[in-house]
């Protein structure tokens, strides 16, 4: 219920939010993963995977280099939301992090994020640069980078209760922010439970049962986004 109630409007009122209150908003994603097979071909637990990709010093060691080049060089403010969910093939836990950039000049591209994604693959062990390619003009890959985010065509789930108490309610989200809260891992758990929807997967609830017992934090944000 947290994640539907609560974590799910809080990514999508920030989203309008900060639409409404930047300049001119770029919205860039950062997707973090790791294989889930060792050195010698065996299929690691989804224990040791998320300890890989969460443990240690690696989140804070990307935040600080997406904190250095975007608004100690560039001089830009942001916001960033950060979701782990599991990968439905296989079950592996996977981080996107969202960020909303004030970019009046359209400063940002891949060459800002890419030191952060770097980071990742050099402190992160099973992760590998060959599945965190993406497109030099931020089209698509394991970076993402939108000046004119294109935006969703229809209201998404809960949208009036979430207008109830929405600084822009006349702003539809963009499809990354959407994206995003969708990935949340306890999502699938409600649907199992909602006779009119699709049973999920048990890849996708046994992610939800990982993201219970974690240690780590599924769900992140820096101070700025809405505290529904």
């Amino acid at each position: 219920m947290r994640h539907l109630k609560q974590c799910y409007p809080q990514i999508l009122e920030t989203d309008r939010r900060l639409q409404e209150q930047y300049e001119d908003v770029t919205t860039a994603k950062l997707t973090r993963g790791v294989s889930p097979l060792d050195d010698t071909g065996e299929r690691l637990t989804p224990w040791e995977l998320d300890e890989m990709l969460n443990g240690g010093t690696v989140r804070q060691r990307v935040r600080s280099a997406l904190d250095y080049h975007l608004k100690d060089k560039l001089e830009l403010g942001f916001e960033w939301v950060a979701v782990t969910s599991v990968t439905l093939t296989t079950g592996t836990p996977r981080e996107y992090i969202y960020l909303w950039i004030d970019d009046p000049e359209n400063e940002v591209s891949t060459d800002n994020l890419a030191p952060a994604l770097e980071k990742h693959l050099s402190g992160c062990d099973n992760a590998y640069a060959e599945n965190h390619t993406y497109q030099d003009d931020g089209s698509a890959g394991a970076i993402t980078v939108a000046h004119s985010p294109p935006l969703v065509s229809s209201p998404p789930a809960d949208f009036f209760q979430i207008q109830e108490v929405s600084e822009a309610p006349g702003r539809p989200n963009t499809r990354g922010a959407k994206f995003v809260a969708q990935q949340l891992a306890h999502l699938p758990v409600g649907d199992y439970y909602n006779s009119q929807r699709e049973d999920p997967s048990e890849t996708l609830l046994e992610g939800g049962v990982l993201a219970w017992v974690s240690p780590y934090r599924w769900f992140r944000t820096s101070r700025g986004v809405a505290d529904l």
